[in-house]
């Protein structure tokens, strides 16, 4: 073997070993739903209706770390939050005496700072 192919070998070699280390992954984080009550239909009512009012209420939320050293090393997680956790901020907002039963007077308080946006 003449040291011409034998240096294209290694060259080949070398390019196909020193290959960058990827590392991608997505993982999908889900809360169980809060079981909530509420005192009448109307409260229900009321609490859904301002839900659906809250921007992103129903979409999933995302976040994406990523840490890369070039040449070397690139890493990737992509973390994917259901709309359970959505529902369930908007119950523990909701429900002020903590009691997992929401009153048609909280569902009202609510609805209000929805649709004043205030926290």
């Amino acid at each position: 073997m003449t040291s011409t192919r034998l240096l294209q070998i290694l060259a080949v070699s070398t390019i196909a070993i020193s290959g960058c280390i990827r590392h991608n992954s997505t993982v999908t984080r889900d809360v169980t739903r809060r079981k909530v009550e509420f005192e009448n239909e109307s409260a229900g009512r009321v609490f859904y209706d301002a839900l659906s009012q809250i921007p992103n209420s129903g979409t999933k939320q995302e976040k994406t770390s990523q840490f890369e050293i070039p040449v070397v090393l690139d890493y990737k997680r992509h973390v994917i939050t259901g709309p359970n956790a959505a529902f369930n901020d908007a119950v523990d907002r909701c429900d002020t005496n903590k009691d997992a039963k929401i009153s048609e007077i909280e569902a009202k308080i609510f609805a209000e700072q929805v649709r004043t946006g205030r926290r």
